[in-house]
């Protein structure tokens, strides 16, 4: 069954994602190289995707299905999108 992504947010050391229907993941900053040395701006700068979360200043990526499935909460899939965003 397919999520739907409501909220994203950053603080400090975690990007965190919730679904509509409540569902919470968090992924820490300190399994990237590229986001530990990263200002507090250029981690709050990211734009969505239908997949995921883009940093345009790091070029990192971070796709909502890897991040949901890190924290257990759901399958990996071929299409990667079992977990996605569609602006409102």
């Amino acid at each position: 069954m397919q999520k739907f992504i409501d909220k994203v947010w950053v603080d400090g050391t975690n990007v965190y994602a919730r679904t509509k229907d409540g569902l919470e993941a968090s992924y820490p900053f300190a399994r990237w190289k590229g986001f530990r040395s990263a200002s507090e701006n250029q981690l709050k700068d990211f734009f969505l995707s239908y997949t995921g979360i883009h940093w345009p200043q790091l070029d990192e990526d971070l796709s909502f299905e890897g991040m949901f499935h890190s924290s257990g909460l759901c399958d990996r899939t071929e299409s990667e999108d079992s977990v996605c965003y569609i602006p409102a």
